[in-house]
């Protein structure tokens, strides 16, 4: 296995756990927005008290330990949630609340031209990083053209569409795009997309943070705690809330969940649904689902037989009983999939004709395509976290075979499973968060070029919708165009996407002003 080999399973982790991350909630302070963007409404399900109270600690658990402190190379959630802490984004997608509005951060505010090349950032002034230099224009455009080197992974990728970074003056840049698109202040505002000062290397920045961020780094004793202290001259006057933010690292579920009903800490970032009993008995713990979710890929080579024939692939998709899946392992919560990477609650998920349950429907189509005889496939599953995967495996396995469709299931270690069978195997797992623009999952899993094409999937009118759908300005029209991709990949598609899981927290109940979402927005969080 070459190096070149590997990289896109490393970055591929990276993509599929931090895609979909937010940070704090900011006032918008006469911010101009760009055509299509939905302001800020309070979220449900947000933990909420009468006013925002001053001090106090907050006390986190994470399941990983840090990875790196070099920001905008995170590979685990533990990575991404201390970088949200020490740096700022030029913006931020908030994922958690119905819409995913943009808020400005070190952008404060911004124009995109009529033929959406052309973005103008006005920059917030009288910033300061951590270690005590201005924030300019320059840090702008240092900061992309790093995240523009390959060897950033995923962020490169994204931001591809990116020609230039030009410096007017000390707080005002503009981005040039090589071909129109509405959507970057989506993708930099993304989990990888810190803006860090040009004064510091990548080995500076990976020894010692730098950042504009709510918080400054106390304390790390690796494998067991992270304590982060208020930053006092933090942009925002009015937040951070807390004087403290305590991380514990906990990496068993059992150990986490008696630590929050103890009282030892006061929040879990995820919750299985399998655990839920337990949390709801005790009278000290909210639970909370927030807007954001995850959902199941069950990708099929469309370069491999058998499933480079369309009939294959709807065969597969029409002998599956949703329903019946949905019931069983989402216990009444998150959604019934129609093999749509966009999840119903977000702004572009289309409202198209569900796959229906058809056994004879699926029975001829095999038929039709030299099966008669039934087929039989092997899906390769790991334990690669994800809503229940496996266990879906096992029952799409039993529910295809009144179809004549025998699933055989290869089990293989998750240390090896992104490096010898993602993306290279017929039929196999993965996984999603689900995001609000398309832009930020079409690309890259729908095109012909796009990094995470986990099917091999393309078709000349998807290209065709996605190029056209990410310079057009109008809201509705965009929308319109994302319909009919969507209708296109259910239907002809090489992704299984049967349900869609909801993401659960749990906190403590003197905790306030989290909206549910990942990362955490520790800075609009209070406690008391």
């Amino acid at each position: 296995m070459t190096n070149a080999g590997f990289l896109p399973a490393v970055h591929r982790r990276q993509f599929l756990q931090l895609l979909g991350g937010s940070a704090a909630l900011i006032a918008l302070n006469g911010c101009t927005i760009p055509s299509g963007v939905k302001l800020a409404t309070p979220a449900a399900g947000a933990v909420e008290a009468s006013s925002p109270q001053r001090g106090g600690v907050l006390r986190l658990v994470f399941t990983d330990d840090l990875l790196t402190l070099n920001p905008g190379t995170s590979s685990t959630f533990a990575d991404v949630d201390v970088a949200k802490m020490l740096y700022d984004a030029l913006f931020w997608v908030s994922e958690g609340e119905e819409g995913a509005p943009i808020y400005p951060m070190l952008a404060e505010s911004w124009e995109l031209n009529e033929d959406a090349t052309v973005y103008t950032l006005h920059l917030r002034p009288n910033v300061v990083f951590q270690h005590g230099t201005p924030f300019t224009a320059k840090d702008v455009e240092y900061s992309i053209n790093r995240m523009l080197d390959p060897a950033s992974g995923t962020i490169a990728a994204s931001l591809s569409m990116v020609e230039r970074v030009e410096v007017l003056d000390e707080l005002t840049v503009n981005i040039h795009l090589r071909e129109p698109n509405v959507a970057l202040p989506m993708v930099l505002g993304g989990p990888f997309a810190q803006i860090v000062p040009h004064d510091r290397t990548t080995e500076q920045l990976s020894e010692t943070p730098a950042g504009t961020g709510p918080f400054v780094l106390a304390e790390y004793v690796p494998g067991e705690r992270i304590v982060f202290k208020r930053n006092e001259n933090y942009w925002d006057p009015e937040r951070p809330y807390l004087d403290e933010v305590q991380v514990i690292v906990i990496p068993e579920v059992a150990s986490q969940l008696a630590a929050l009903t103890s009282g030892l800490v006061d929040f879990l970032q995820s919750v299985s649904l399998e655990n839920l009993a337990i949390l709801q008995e005790s009278p000290d713990v909210t639970l909370l689902e927030g807007v954001q979710g995850y959902y199941p890929v069950f990708a099929m080579r469309v370069d491999q037989k058998p499933f480079d024939d369309v009939r294959v692939r709807q065969a597969i998709k029409h002998a599956v009983d949703r329903n019946a899946l949905h019931s069983a392992l989402m216990l009444g919560r998150g959604s019934v999939g129609n093999d749509q990477p966009m999840a119903p609650g977000t702004p572009f998920w289309a409202e198209i004709p569900p796959l229906d349950y058809d056994v004879e429907k699926a029975k001829a189509l095999l038929a039709e395509a030299g099966y008669s005889d039934g087929l039989e496939v092997t899906l390769t599953i790991a334990e690669i976290g994800g809503p229940r995967i496996n266990e879906a495996a096992v029952a799409i396995q039993e529910m295809v075979k009144a179809a004549g469709i025998t699933v055989l299931l290869e089990k293989v270690p998750a240390s090896s499973y992104y490096v010898e069978k993602y993306m290279q195997v017929p039929f196999y797992i993965s996984w999603w968060p689900t995001l609000s623009d398309p832009e930020t999952v079409m690309p890259v899993a729908f095109t012909a070029s796009g990094l995470y094409n986990e099917s091999g999937w393309s078709d000349p009118r998807a290209e065709e919708l996605i190029a056209v759908a990410r310079g057009e300005q109008d809201v509705e029209k965009r929308k319109a165009l994302y319909a009919e991709l969507q209708q296109l990949i259910s239907e002809e598609g090489g992704v299984l996407i049967p349900y869609v899981a909801p993401l659960l927290q749990a906190v403590r109940k003197n905790v306030h002003g989290h909206i549910p979402a990942l990362p955490t927005a520790a800075q609009k969080i209070w406690v008391g």
